[in-house]
């Protein structure tokens, strides 16, 4: 199914109790004006909050050539433009995880800093076209944005804890959704190895 940004409005209408929805996210009524404000800030929360395969990226990571400011890492790296949330490392060996970390270096720039060179970021990219979206990560999305747009819509509290609460079982749903989809063989999980 595809979505628009005006059919998330309206399922976050919806879960706010109100009956009467949008026509469109250009209208001046308040409840359009207040769900504006709030939805970038809710769709990148939501982005970050899990490792949504939709939005799954991975790139090769450019040296900045300066030194890390912690001793503990050997190479900087810049931090990708279109990255919300660095996952991993990709490693490129039998390890299971490389260590990194998400910092700003001397000059202020977010920077990555880890000890493998090249470097391979796994990440979750900003997904801001609805088009992408997926069915589980849309009902996540409204009710993070009815939690946060409630105050200001119903004026009640009550109706916001029960919208945060939603959402947190609706990605709980939605993780093991995402999750069930593909399937990568560690290589010490292998059957065929145990063959030998």
């Amino acid at each position: 199914m595809n979505y628009t940004k005006a059919k998330i409005f309206n399922i976050t209408l919806k879960n706010l109790r109100v009956s009467v929805g949008i026509q469109n996210t250009n209208q001046t009524d308040k409840n359009t004006v207040v769900l504006n404000e709030f939805y970038d800030s809710a769709r990148e929360q939501v982005l970050k909050d899990f490792d949504w395969n939709f939005a799954n990226s991975y790139r090769e990571l450019s040296l900045t050539g300066n030194i890390p400011q912690n001793p503990k890492f050997l190479y900087e790296y810049d931090y990708p433009n279109d990255c919300l949330f660095a996952r991993e490392i990709i490693p490129y060996s039998d390890k299971k995880q490389e260590e990194f970390e998400v910092a700003a270096n001397i000059t202020g720039q977010k920077v990555i800093n880890t000890n493998v060179v090249p470097a391979v970021l796994r990440f979750t990219k900003s997904v801001d076209n609805e088009i992408y979206f997926t069915t589980e990560f849309v009902m996540a999305l409204s009710w993070y944005l009815a939690f946060l747009a409630a105050p200001s819509i119903t004026g009640n509290r009550a109706v916001q804890s029960d919208c945060l609460n939603v959402y947190t079982s609706i990605l709980a749903k939605a993780k093991t959704i995402n999750a069930s989809e593909g399937l990568i063989f560690n290589s010490d999980d292998c059957p065929w190895l145990d063959v030998r």
